[in-house]
């Protein structure tokens, strides 16, 4: 079962485990079929996965091959912004942007790195723009991805730090 400690992270057991690598894997597993790999009634997986869904599962979602929908170009992007301007407002104004699907604050000269999919080298120069004309923004430095070689959006679960209970 999933138990918080005081630093926040989530305390899971061996079947928890179990239960999100089936679900990483396949999120429309049925708790029926979950239950038969683990040994275990529907009841108490369904008890597990409410408590994981409460408290570690952000939500379910389908993998879409972007490619196949005409999306061409993936834009990568690091940002090097005024240190007059407050990370926190530069946060709000990339959180606006739709296009853009992942955005982090990292080290370096240039601490906002984000990550957007593209239709065409059209998309992308307008993208790039966009970010050009963000407040205090001084400079982007973009590339732009040739080919994919790997894209995995499973994490590896740790093994559990307490011991199972019997």
């Amino acid at each position: 079962m999933v138990i918080i400690n005081s630093t926040s992270e989530y305390q899971h057991d061996h079947i928890d485990k179990r239960i999100l690598e089936f679900l990483q894997e396949d999120s429309k597993i049925t708790i029926r079929e979950i239950a038969e790999k683990t040994e275990m009634s529907q009841t108490a997986i369904r008890t597990r996965i409410q408590k994981l869904e409460d408290n570690l599962i952000k939500k379910y979602m389908a993998i879409i091959d972007c490619r196949k929908l005409g999306y061409r170009e993936m834009v990568m992007a690091s940002l090097r912004v005024n240190s007059r301007r407050p990370i926190g407002q530069m946060k709000e104004e990339i959180e606006k942007m739709d296009k853009i699907k992942y955005a982090y604050i990292i080290t370096g000269d240039y601490p906002i790195f984000i990550m957007a999919k593209c239709l065409d080298h059209e998309d992308s120069m307008q993208l790039i723009e966009n970010l050009r004309n963000l407040p205090e923004v001084e400079e982007v430095k973009t590339q732009i991805v040739l080919d994919c070689i790997k894209e995995d959006h499973s994490i590896i679960i740790p093994e559990p730090k307490i011991k199972d209970k019997i």
